[in-house]
């Protein structure tokens, strides 16, 4: 059975956001303990810097939710598996006090560094739709969801990687970006960015931008792709036009953007 959600928002898309919120939430001003390091490295590669988040639980709910990581992709030995666990429990337990460094009474505005000049802006904007970005990607509400959200791209990552995504993509996507192939019982097939999924079912965004849910009973073929469909782009653009879209990438940072 194939449900079409057309709703804007997705009411509950199970642990795998849980932790990308919390890991979101600390990751420019982790509280120092044991866990730490093993939770940037393990938890870091794949989760962006994006928003905060006041999620509190059990040692045994923090079990589950690496657990469940771990069965979407995540590497670590058991112990440091355990030691992630353990920070997230001490860290982000039930009773534990929100860290105010980590989440602000009250958002302040964007500094930019370098403001850009809306000749700029226009000038990015139109490379960013003259390569065909916006069939994968979303900038300021245009565009697609199949692949990362691009509007906030400055608060994640710094410049230089940036540069390093555009120039040399990795040939790997992080498991919560990786697309999805369908093909239903009925021979329909169907591509998209994969939400979340369970023993029983299997939540997608699909290249219409729909939110779309499938039972797995009811599929012919599932296939999770994991290369990275994205070119290179240090030869389809001069060296200034490069430094351009870089520049501009890096001042969006979801609030004040130009």
């Amino acid at each position: 059975m194939d449900m079409t959600y057309r709703s804007k928002c997705i009411v509950s898309l199970g642990s795998m956001f849980v932790l990308s919120f919390a890991v979101s939430a600390y990751a420019q001003s982790l509280p120092e303990g044991q866990g730490k390091a093993e939770f940037q490295r393990i938890c870091g590669n794949c989760h962006s810097v994006s928003m905060a988040t006041s999620q509190r639980m059990t040692q045994a709910q923090w079990t589950d939710v690496v657990n469940d990581m771990v069965s979407r992709g995540a590497q670590g030995s058991q112990q440091d598996l355990d030691n992630v666990t353990s920070y997230l429990a001490t860290h982000f337990g039930q009773g534990a006090p929100p860290a105010a460094s980590a989440m602000p009474a009250a958002a302040p505005a964007v500094a930019k560094e370098s403001p850009l000049s809306d000749e700029e802006v226009t000038k990015a904007l139109g490379l960013i739709k003259a390569n065909g970005c916006l069939s994968c990607h979303r900038v300021g509400g245009t565009g697609s969801y199949v692949a990362p959200d691009l509007s906030d791209v400055g608060a994640s990552y710094s410049a230089e990687q940036i540069r390093a995504a555009l120039v040399s993509p990795n040939k790997d996507v992080a498991p919560q970006h990786r697309s999805i192939r369908l093909v239903t019982k009925d021979g329909k097939t169907v591509t998209g960015r994969i939400l979340n999924q369970d023993g029983f079912s299997v939540q997608i965004i699909d290249s219409s931008s729909e939110l779309r849910s499938f039972l797995k009973a009811n599929l012919r073929e599932f296939t999770i792709i994991t290369t990275n469909p994205m070119p290179a782009y240090a030869d389809k653009m001069s060296a200034e036009d490069m430094n351009g879209l870089v520049q501009y990438l890096s001042s969006l940072k979801g609030l004040g953007n130009p």
